[in-house]
C-alpha cells in the first residue's frame, strides 16, 4: 500500500491554534488553487451551523522527511482567519507515505466523492447560500450542476465543490430550468404554485437535456424558453419540426416497448448522444429546418447557433 494510517482518527474541537497549523501546513504536490468564494459559502455554512464535522487529514513523507496537509484547506483557511472561531468539530487523520507521489495519490482520494458529504449535500449546501434559489427543488439543483458541468466540459476534472460553485455564477439559469420543469414562464411569479401545471416533465430532466438547455439559455435567454416550451409541451406546428421530433425522441429514449417475444427495453442513448440530438434539434429550429437527428459518435459535438 502506498499510503498507512498512524494510530486512529480523532475527533477534536477546532481551536485557532489548530486551524493555523493545518492552514500554513506544506501542501500536496497538485493541489488546488483556494477559492474566495468557497470560503465564502463554508463560513455562511458554518454561522448557520449547517457544517458537520470535517476530515483534516496529514501525511508524513519518507522520501521528503516532511509532513504535508492531505485535506482541510480550506477549513483550516477560513477557521484561522475568523475573529471568533465558533464550536466546530474536526476529524483528525494522520498517514505515513514512502514518496511524495504517494502523498498526492493519498490527496486525490480526499479530492474526490469519496468524501463524508454526498454530491447532493454539497449542491444543496452551495444553494442554501444563494437567496434566488431558496424555492428551487434539490433535483433540479443537482440536473442543473451537472448541465453545467456537461456543457462546460468540466465534469471529470473538477470536484463536487467545483461544480457545485457554477450555481453562484448561474443562479438565473437554475431559476429558469424549475421553472420550465414547472411549466412556468420566467415572467410569472416564480412561488406562485397555482401555475404549475399537472404534466410530467420527466423526460427533461436528464443531465444531457440539462447541459443542452444551459447551452441553448446562454445562447439567447428567451429563444431557449420558446424551444424547450415546445418540446416539452409538443406544440409544434406539425410532427416533422425540429421540437416535435426532438420531444417524441426524448419520451420514447429508455421505455418499454412491446414485442413479438415479450417486453424489451429500448437501447437507451449515452448522454453525449442524447446532448448532440438536442443541439442538432435546437440548431435546426432556428434555422427553419427539420432534422433526423442523427449521430455519428466520431463527429464533433455540433455548435450551438
Amino acid at each position: 500500500m502506498s499510503w498507512k494510517l498512524i494510530g486512529k482518527p480523532q475527533t477534536v474541537k477546532v481551536t485557532r491554534k489548530l486551524a493555523q497549523e493545518y492552514a500554513t501546513m506544506d501542501p500536496p504536490p497538485h493541489e488546488r488553487p483556494l477559492s474566495e468564494r468557497r470560503l465564502a459559502v463554508y463560513e455562511k455554512l458554518i454561522r448557520q451551523g449547517h457544517f458537520r464535522p470535517v476530515i483534516w487529514a496529514t501525511a508524513r513523507c519518507k522520501e521528503t522527511h516532511g509532513t504535508y496537509r492531505v485535506n482541510g484547506q480550506h477549513t483550516s483557511t477560513l477557521l484561522s482567519g475568523l475573529e471568533d472561531i465558533p464550536e466546530f468539530w474536526a476529524v483528525i487523520e494522520r498517514y505515513q507515505c514512502d514518496t511524495l507521489e504517494d502523498v498526492a495519490k493519498l490527496y486525490a482520494t480526499f479530492d474526490s466523492q469519496m468524501q463524508s458529504r454526498s454530491v447532493r449535500d454539497i449542491n444543496y449546501s452551495f444553494a442554501g447560500t444563494v437567496p434566488e434559489l431558496a424555492q428551487v427543488a434539490v433535483h433540479t439543483i443537482g440536473l442543473a450542476v451537472s448541465g453545467i458541468a456537461h456543457h462546460l466540459g468540466t465534469w471529470r476534472t473538477e470536484t463536487p465543490a467545483e461544480r457545485a460553485e457554477k450555481l453562484l455564477d448561474y443562479p438565473d439559469f437554475v431559476v429558469w430550468l424549475q421553472n420550465m420543469y414547472a411549466g412556468r414562464r420566467h415572467d410569472m411569479d416564480p412561488t406562485d404554485r397555482s401555475m404549475r401545471r399537472p404534466w410530467n416533465c420527466r423526460h427533461l430532466q436528464r443531465r444531457a437535456v440539462a447541459a443542452a438547455m444551459f447551452a441553448t439559455w446562454q445562447r439567447d435567454h428567451d429563444k431557449a424558453e420558446e424551444f424547450w416550451a415546445a418540446v416539452r409541451d409538443e406544440t409544434g406546428a406539425s410532427p416533422k419540426v425540429p421540437d416535435r421530433f426532438l420531444g417524441r425522441y426524448l419520451l420514447a429514449a429508455g421505455t418499454i416497448a412491446s414485442s413479438a417475444g415479450g417486453r424489451v427495453r429500448i437501447k437507451k442513448s449515452d448522454w453525449r448522444e442524447m446532448y448532440v440530438k438536442c443541439l442538432h434539434a435546437w440548431n435546426a429550429w432556428r434555422a427553419g429546418e427539420t432534422t433526423a437527428l442523427k449521430y455519428t459518435p466520431t463527429a464533433a459535438i455540433p455548435e450551438v447557433k
